[in-house]
């Protein structure tokens, strides 16, 4: 079996030794470790951070990526795979609220731009004033 220094793990994983670090502090990773005391990691780590990072990509927050660890490490891809596709699509649904949030809030925002692309007033700003008018 090939093991891989934190160094190692780093640089083919992508993630930082100190995120190394952390994710072993919060159990997604269980290196073994020297005599001495060093870390070491294998292919199944490198695996499991590949899907970690993949998680991440798709907006997984450490608590769902832990989830979703704990049930890969049942070694069957089926559970995982419904479990993920369940956050994905939640996911997806979150995304499209907020999109339309922003759309709205986009609205209000060229509604306000057309006020102020009007005559100011001759005076000082009040309730006729286009700073303070929504439309």
């Amino acid at each position: 079996m090939t093991t891989y220094t934190i160094g190692e793990t780093a640089q083919r994983s992508g993630f930082t030794a100190s995120t190394l670090r952390y994710y072993e502090g919060i159990g997604l990773l269980e290196p073994t470790r020297t005599d001495s005391g060093y870390r070491l990691y294998d292919d199944d780590a490198l695996s499991r951070l590949a899907f970690v990072a993949r998680a991440k990509d798709l907006g997984c927050s450490l608590d769902e990526i832990t989830d979703l660890v704990s049930i890969w490490d049942g070694e069957n891809c089926g559970p995982v795979q419904r479990r993920f596709h369940e956050l994905v699509t939640a996911k997806i649904a979150e995304a499209e609220r907020q999109i339309d949030e922003l759309a709205a809030f986009a609205g209000q925002l060229r509604q306000a731009a057309a006020l102020l692309a009007g005559p100011a007033l001759d005076g000082p700003c009040d309730e006729r004033c286009a700073c303070l008018r929504s439309a």
